[in-house]
């Protein structure tokens, strides 16, 4: 059995990953088969299920791509950038702003949002962990003006991510979703000023 690693899928893994991430976008993971997926991959289903244990894996591998694929253009896009707003702005960009607008092309949002099983669940968990590793890292530098609140690099991210990723599931339009984020910016910046 296939786990989709970063980098590492094969092509034929990939492609079903897209499609399976087509699908649930435009079905709901519920609503989803197997068979749809097959279809919009343009291989078998044998070729399915010898690649992916069900549609548990399928949705497993369609999270961690998704998660793969925004932290490494948020790795790339701070990347020579000194500055907490402007890797803020960055990560912002390609977690939050383009998830939101994703979903907002969803058939089924919520069956999406909330990940639509236990292994879903599980995957959306191992996702944030790893934003949280990301998050702590861009506030290293600022450990000190943290410490000075009481607060450490890790907390701070925890708390961020927390916000963050609720952020794209609780807005009501771009417009709100851009409002709230930029009063967590500013608040985020006044803490890190000490």
């Amino acid at each position: 059995m296939t786990v989709l690693q970063p980098d590492t899928p094969t092509e034929t893994e990939a492609k079903i990953v897209a499609a399976a991430i087509q699908c649930f976008v435009r079905y709901g993971a519920r609503k989803t088969s197997m068979a749809d997926i097959a279809s919009a991959a343009g291989v078998s289903r044998q070729t399915l299920y010898d690649s992916f244990d069900g549609k548990d894996g399928l949705i497993r591998a369609a999270i961690r791509f998704v998660t793969d694929q925004s932290l490494q253009k948020v790795r790339e896009g701070v990347a020579g950038l000194s500055d907490f707003a402007d890797q803020l702005d960055v990560y912002f960009q390609h977690t939050v702003i383009e998830s939101f607008e994703l979903l907002q092309t969803a058939a089924d949002m919520e069956d999406l949002m909330a990940g639509h099983n236990a292994a879903g669940k599980e995957e959306i968990e191992a996702s944030h962990q790893r934003h949280e590793a990301l998050m702590t890292e861009l506030l290293m530098p600022y450990a000190a003006p943290l410490e000075s609140h009481g607060l450490s690099p890790e907390a701070q991210a925890h708390y961020l991510i927390v916000v963050i990723m609720n952020l794209k599931y609780s807005a009501q339009t771009r417009a709100d979703l851009d409002g709230l984020l930029a009063t967590l910016k500013t608040g985020t910046l006044a803490v890190l000023k000490g």
